[in-house]
């Protein structure tokens, strides 16, 4: 019995704290993770609204997400890294540092086309995925 409540107690340890109005965010490298992870569900979300589709890759590795594998052909993969690498930073994420830059390339590596992860790029989320 005091096994399960202790890792009940543990696993509330891992859950940000969202107020509405206001993003809160454990600071540590977890809480950062999963900041990115609500970006990543954004473009997500953003992608399909905009394309109809998106692919799982955006979610691979997410928390809630752990059944999802990559769906991208290699081809695929290869154009969306030439494409991150050769993405002007949009000014938020420029000013976001080198955390905001490695974040925004990762979501177009990812799948998510570049003008969605411009929009995706700013307000409080984003401030808390690259720690901020």
């Amino acid at each position: 019995m005091r096994a399960g409540l202790l890792v009940l107690m543990l696993a509330g340890c891992a859950v940000p704290v969202v107020v509405p109005g206001r993003v809160t965010v454990r600071e540590d490298r977890a809480g950062q993770i999963l900041a990115e992870c609500k970006v990543l569900e954004a473009a997500h979300a953003a992608t399909r609204a905009r394309l109809g589709s998106a692919p799982p890759d955006i979610l691979v590795g997410c928390p809630g997400h752990e059944g999802l594998r990559d769906g991208m052909s290699l081809a695929a993969q290869s154009a969306a890294l030439r494409a991150a690498n050769a993405a002007p930073l949009p000014p938020a994420v420029a000013a976001s540092g080198v955390q905001g830059a490695r974040i925004y390339r990762r979501m177009i590596t990812r799948g998510v086309p570049e003008t969605v992860a411009a929009t995706v790029a700013q307000g409080p989320m984003w401030q808390a995925a690259v720690g901020r």
